[in-house]
């Protein structure tokens, strides 16, 4: 029997998908570059949306990989349409559908902070190897510099959610200049949590914006930040190393 491709080579990759999302934005908004736009909308909101509109896209491409995988399989147009939907509805019936896009979601998450932050002119990669044994997300201005001269260096951990492992982070801050960004106005975020994450050592976080108006307690917290501050905040790093 001819073999099977398997469901994540019949994705599209994250950066043609944020690329899809990113045209949608542009789209939207009447402009003909991310640039532009940062013109026009702060970057919270700009980070927000792209993040959305890439997880629809996903989700999209996600129904129709399985669809055509269980054609492949056998299945006839319709079982293969009452299949898929069962399987994305029943989350636990498929760990590869689940572990596919838990890796791709952090690796867009990287790709979008990446793409405001240049769109904000302001020079960053993916972060490299680990560094004394933790490996940032993201990097400004390179892994080069982080390793070698890191108060000239801001190490930026990035998570979709908080649901997400995000303790694993707290080594961004034995970094000099190291940075908490939550990508989603993600609803697990309260008071509770903020304590939480304060006194387990996390010291620069950013959230979005519509997220740190609609949490009145974050002023009391000043390691909470509104995420259109992160340009701002690198910039003047920066300008001062």
């Amino acid at each position: 029997m001819e073999s099977v491709k398997p469901i994540k080579e019949r994705l599209s990759s994250t950066k043609e998908i944020l690329n899809k999302a990113e045209n949608e934005l542009l789209n939207e908004y009447g402009v003909s570059s991310l640039n532009e736009l940062f013109t026009r909308v702060n970057i919270s909101k700009i980070v927000v949306e792209l993040e959305r509109k890439a997880d629809s896209i996903y989700r999209l491409e996600e129904r129709k990989a399985l669809i055509g995988y269980l054609k492949d399989r056998g299945l006839n147009e319709n079982e293969s349409n009452k299949v898929a939907d069962l399987i994305l509805h029943e989350r636990d019936l498929t760990k590869e559908i689940s572990n596919i896009r838990r890796a791709r979601a952090g690796r867009t998450a990287e790709e979008i902070i990446i793409r405001a932050l240049k769109a904000c002119n302001i020079p960053c990669e993916r972060g490299g190897r680990k560094i004394n044994g933790y490996r940032p997300d993201v990097v400004v201005p390179n892994n080069r510099t982080l390793k070698n001269f890191p108060q000239k260096a801001v190490a930026i951990a990035v998570k979709r959610t908080l649901r997400e492992r995000w303790a694993e982070d707290i080594d961004i801050f034995k970094f000099p200049h190291g940075k908490f960004v939550l990508l989603t106005p993600d609803p697990d975020f309260n008071e509770g949590k903020v304590k939480d994450m304060i006194s387990r050592g996390m010291k620069h976080v950013y959230i979005p914006d519509e997220l740190y108006d609609e949490s009145p307690f974050v002023k009391e917290y000043p390691q909470i930040k509104k995420l259109s501050s992160l340009p701002f905040d690198i910039k003047e790093v920066l300008e001062n190393s």
